[in-house]
């Protein structure tokens, strides 16, 4: 019986986006959640990818990384997938606090080195994933690999890429003038 937690639509072979390198962690970025806290299609293919490269031993943590903007953290929700999906509670940890991509960089950076680890496997969208692992890297993570969930359509991919271009333009004017 298949796991709600575990869409179609998830890929089949996900080592193949690694570097063969085992990592310290997996770090599933969050994404919104719907009304009432509830998983967005999104959300659940990037938690299904996690899951499965921690199945097949890329590191022996998953960290769920996402606070967002409504009373239920992302992160929670993520967890939640993850038990579903037959993963312990020792195995996972929570990052909930954070509400953009710098934020998951900056605390996953400060939570991982509290327990002494700084190799990870970066997960999320694979139009995300450049600009993320820049900054994970600048938090001081090593990324030893990333794993990308597609977009569903060409249509949401193509926005994607837009989104992630003015989102690269918005930091470097950003880190311009903090330089003034």
């Amino acid at each position: 019986m298949r796991s709600s937690a575990l869409p179609r639509s998830a890929p089949a072979d996900a080592s193949a986006h690694l570097k063969h390198r085992r990592a310290d962690a997996i770090v599933v970025l969050g994404c919104s959640l719907f009304s009432g806290g509830r998983p967005s299609e999104r959300l659940r293919r990037r938690v299904a990818l996690g899951v499965l490269l921690y199945r097949e031993g890329a590191a022996p943590l998953l960290v769920m990384s996402g606070g967002g903007a409504g009373a239920i953290p992302e992160a929670t929700v993520m967890r939640d997938l993850a038990r579903e999906a037959g993963v312990t509670d020792a195995a996972v940890l929570l990052e909930s606090e954070s509400r953009n991509t710098f934020e998951n960089a900056a605390n996953t950076a400060r939570l991982l080195h509290a327990v002494g680890k700084h190799r990870i496997v970066l997960v999320s969208d694979r139009a995300h994933l450049p600009r993320a692992s820049r900054m994970f890297r600048r938090a001081g993570l090593e990324v030893a690999g990333a794993a990308g969930v597609p977009a569903s359509s060409m249509r949401r991919a193509f926005g994607a890429v837009l989104y992630e271009a003015a989102s690269h333009l918005r930091g470097l004017f950003r880190r311009r003038a903090e330089h003034c």
